[in-house]
């Protein structure tokens, strides 16, 4: 009997192991890669990274400088090294998203005279060398929001080819409120035919600031938002999630999916085997850090947070993911030290040791594991363990 068990104990690890799913927590496990490299050294006021992997597999990082200067730098390999920068001229806090017909959208925000934020995004034409060329900044009319929209989040493309632009928009003058919304294009962004409330802060009675979206094979779009806790800091909070499965037009009501105490911005990648990884600031250890989970629910609930090995963050300086050609997610995030002082750009790659072939069992599989795992520690009492993400 004890020979049996054995063997039904040891077939049970094989096939944890081969999902992806064994680590010591039963958490799919996506790790910190090898590659390792820094685009910026020793600048204390460059921060806010985007990242985008162009149609040739080359990476484009695009961040702000003193002054509110855009500047971009390109890596042809894989990230380990950077080329010299290039300034584009213009300010905010840059994203990068690659559309179908292979130009660049780089999306961001301005404040009018009032301070009150416009979305603001150019459209990057990429030629020889992947230099790229950029348009004037293109200005988007949010007339339902009287106290302004800030856009600092990537663009999504939908199955269809629509683009789907997540802002957050201020409720009222003191701009200490603000709903998650979206921005609907049917062509390409020559025009936003519409916005949609996903998260409403006067009916949730909650802040929402920043959210990130993707696109699931199946075409459903989740949306993870960061709800901010009222008082002196933005630091402390949780990460909502909303659902749409009709092209963004409706949403569904937004569930706590994370409450880390820690928050920043949510970024987003999607796994080649069909995991989703959040990218932010979160507790970890007991500690703010910059840190990473995986969901296998389409955000329903996210694992335990491992740490990026950059530090505390201090401010919500931002991060960016993408997937590049090999499937690993590439990464661009602030390294700082004590008191958040900024010393890097540094680039991490992260790798998903789950494997593509067995996406639906190991999401089933994973996912029964990761809410056992958190409802042992919410009856133990215990702060979630991160031992793998």
């Amino acid at each position: 009997m004890v020979k049996a068990w054995s063997f039904v104990a040891a077939l049970f690890l094989l096939l944890l192991t081969v999902c992806g799913c064994f680590s010591a927590n039963f958490i799919c496990n996506v790790s910190i890669g090898p590659t390792q490299g820094i685009v910026i050294h020793g600048v204390k006021d460059c921060a806010y990274p985007g990242l985008v992997t162009l149609p040739d597999g080359n990476l484009l990082t695009a961040y702000v400088c003193p002054g509110g200067v855009f500047i971009t730098q390109l890596s042809t390999n894989e990230g380990a090294t950077w080329g010299s920068d290039s300034i584009v001229g213009f300010n905010g806090l840059p994203s990068l998203a690659l559309l179908q017909n292979g130009m660049l959208f780089l999306s961001t925000s301005v404040g009018d005279a009032s301070g009150n934020g416009i979305p603001t995004y150019m459209i990057g034409s990429i030629g020889s060398g992947d230099i790229v060329t950029w348009s004037p900044p293109v200005s988007v009319s949010t007339p339902a929001w009287s106290y302004g929209c800030w856009g600092y989040s990537p663009v999504v493309q939908l199955i269809n080819g629509n683009l789907l632009w997540p802002v957050w928009c201020y409720t009222d003058a003191t701009q200490e409120t603000g709903s998650s919304t979206v921005l609907l294009s049917t062509d390409g962004g020559v025009t936003w035919q519409k916005q949609v409330t996903v998260g409403n802060a006067i009916t949730d009675g909650r802040d929402y600031d920043e959210s990130a979206a993707v696109v699931y094979p199946n075409g459903n779009i989740v949306m993870i938002m960061r709800h901010t806790n009222p008082g002196l800091t933005d630091k402390y909070g949780s990460y909502w999630r909303s659902m749409s499965n009709d092209g963004g037009n409706t949403w569904s009501a937004p569930t706590e999916a994370l409450n880390s105490k820690y928050v920043g911005r949510p970024t987003l990648a999607l796994l080649p085997s069909g995991g989703l990884v959040l990218l932010s600031r979160a507790q970890v250890a007991g500690d703010s850090e910059t840190g990473f989970g995986t969901s296998w629910d389409e955000g329903h609930t996210f694992s335990g947070f491992s740490s990026l090995g950059v530090g505390d963050p201090g401010t919500d300086n931002y991060d960016a993911m993408s997937l590049l050609p090999n499937g690993s997610i590439g990464v661009v995030t602030i390294h700082s030290i004590t008191g958040g002082i900024i010393q890097n750009i540094d680039y991490r790659n992260l790798v998903d040791h789950c494997s593509s072939s067995m996406e639906t069992s190991k999401q089933a599989s994973c996912s029964r594991s990761s809410r056992l795992n958190s409802k042992e520690e919410e009856d133990s009492g215990a702060a979630p363990s991160a031992p793998a993400a």
